[in-house]
């Protein structure tokens, strides 16, 4: 998925597992500029070919995905270029 996510645009801030808490767990950060930013890049990615293609080969193999939209504190590290 890597090769056609950062195709459209999106920049991976960070790829982490847990070591503690629940096992097999995967956390990734993306960065993007607004809301309007991501659902355009979202928009690309999908109508991709290869998108379809990576989803019907991984089909089943995520059991709880799970979307978040954080926005920082005033006093959060600027570690993203904000």
């Amino acid at each position: 998925a890597l090769p056609v996510m950062l195709r459209h645009g999106f920049e991976l801030a960070g790829y982490y597992v847990t070591m503690h808490g629940p096992l097999n767990q995967v956390v990734h950060l993306w960065k993007y500029d607004s809301l309007a930013d991501l659902e355009r890049k979202r928009a690309a990615r999908d109508a991709d070919p290869a998108w379809a293609d990576y989803l019907s080969r991984t089909e089943g193999m995520v059991q709880s995905p799970e979307d978040r939209i954080l926005a920082p504190t005033a006093f959060s590290p600027d570690f993203v270029g904000r």
